[in-house]
């Protein structure tokens, strides 16, 4: 796991990129302003899912922000939009692989069924810790046969574990969840090979939230990936655990596996080096002519993750600017970050900032822009469905994903520098 996650960050891939317009193919058209994102072109991998592949076919990626601040709800649903037009460009035959954390959106529903009507194969995995109207309703309609076309699985706990463990700072249970977050569909109106990871679920709460969702067309070898993890999940018996790399595109699915004789101890900050982000961050330059910025865009991070923020701080007072976004603080709830993490963060000088006015940060984002120590270029950009919590890493269904492109890497630095300017208050 560290060789592989090392190996995106100093293997910074560089390719030719092709920039075209904001507003992702097959999207419902919006009134509102467009929203910051990134488009670029690059060859597909024909190698196995599992190594990075040599490109020889066009692929492009977009990436999409949500407006939870505005009034028109087809900014506070951009991400929505974009999944359920997809699904609605389906034609008969093809087959749509859905994971998803929470599942409650009618709209969203309705496309699905009005799919499997029409003869595409609808297969959705969603997590069992609550059962809303439309969940129920799609499980009614599929069914929970696997050997039929469309189906959906409700796994028990995670579908890679049954882990639980108890809560560090209240009464009750930490457990095991799906939470990783995709949609992926082998045809799309004139696509192929479509792979959405947003960090938003589909549900009506998503309107106070924001999200951002990656978005990938012909990345063949992404899509055998996630297909492949979805076939593992749906069995219910064991981690889907793996790393693609596809041209600038890393994903790697967790749990990961845990060293022998290990066990999860929540009063206890996760050591070293079981944590990838700390390969991420491994080889930064800092200070001087060529140093680096780091932005932080985290919904949770609670104290086994601590290292992390300690790597962050160590970086800021060698000369990095490192400034960071979360959820509302709060030193008596489990929600958020734990108070461990930002005043680790607030003693290296870093800058904090948080949401507020009942809107509330959801994403999972780190960019990194800047220098390695050897001098060179170092652009990268992590999201996906993890937060900096104990669970993503040792016991749920996670997924993390990095890209190393410039375009995507200034589309969410740009958004992080826009939550930070116009929506958020320092903390201090």
């Amino acid at each position: 796991m560290r060789r592989l996650a090392w190996a995106v960050v100093a293997g910074a891939v560089a390719l030719a990129l092709t920039f075209t317009g904001c507003e992702a193919p097959g999207t419902i058209p919006s009134s509102s302003p467009a929203t910051p994102s990134a488009s670029a072109t690059s060859p597909a991998p024909t190698q196995s899912p599992t190594k990075a592949g040599t490109p020889t076919a066009v692929t492009t990626t977009r990436i999409q922000f949500s407006d939870p601040w505005s009034s028109r709800s087809a900014a506070q649903f951009r991400l929505h939009r974009t999944q359920v037009a997809a699904i609605k460009a389906a034609p008969a035959g093809a087959t749509i692989h859905l994971v998803m954390y929470t599942f409650a959106t009618e709209w969203a529903g309705q496309a699905l069924l009005a799919a499997h009507r029409r003869g595409v194969n609808v297969r959705v995995i969603i997590d069992d810790h609550e059962n809303y109207r439309w969940t129920k309703r799609l499980q009614a309609e599929l069914g929970t046969d696997q050997h039929r076309r469309s189906y959906v699985v409700r796994c028990h706990l995670a579908c890679a574990s049954d882990v639980t463990y108890p809560r560090r700072r209240s009464a009750g249970t930490i457990r095991s969840y799906v939470h990783a977050k995709w949609l992926i569909i082998d045809r799309s109106g004139t696509d192929r090979d479509v792979v959405m990871i947003p960090s938003e679920n589909l549900t009506p709460a998503a309107a106070e939230q924001s999200n951002d969702l990656m978005v990938l067309r012909g990345d063949h070898a992404v899509y055998r990936f996630l297909r492949t993890r979805f076939d593992i999940m749906r069995k219910d018996a064991g981690t889907a655990y793996g790393t693609v790399s596809s041209g600038t595109v890393t994903m790697t699915m967790f749990p990961m596996p845990l060293p022998k004789g290990y066990r999860v101890k929540p009063d206890e900050p996760l050591p070293a080096a079981m944590d990838p982000y700390l390969d991420y961050l491994s080889d930064i330059q800092c200070g001087g002519e060529h140093s680096t910025t780091i932005r932080i865009a985290m919904y949770m991070w609670t104290y086994p993750r601590l290292e992390v923020a300690k790597r962050f701080a160590e970086l800021a007072r060698a000369g990095c600017r490192v400034i960071a976004i979360g959820q509302p603080l709060s030193p008596e709830s489990d929600e958020g970050w734990d108070p461990e993490i930002t005043r680790a963060l607030l003693d290296a000088g870093i800058e904090l900032h948080q949401t507020g006015g009942g809107v509330y940060l959801h994403s999972k984002i780190v960019t990194l822009d800047g220098w390695n120590t050897s001098g060179g270029r170092l652009q990268l950009a992590v999201t996906g469905s993890s937060n900096f919590l104990l669970q993503a890493l040792v016991a749920s269904d996670d997924l993390i994903v990095t890209d190393s492109a410039p375009a995507v890497v200034a589309a969410y630095s740009a958004h992080v520098d826009k939550l930070i300017a116009r929506h958020s208050r320092p903390v201090h």
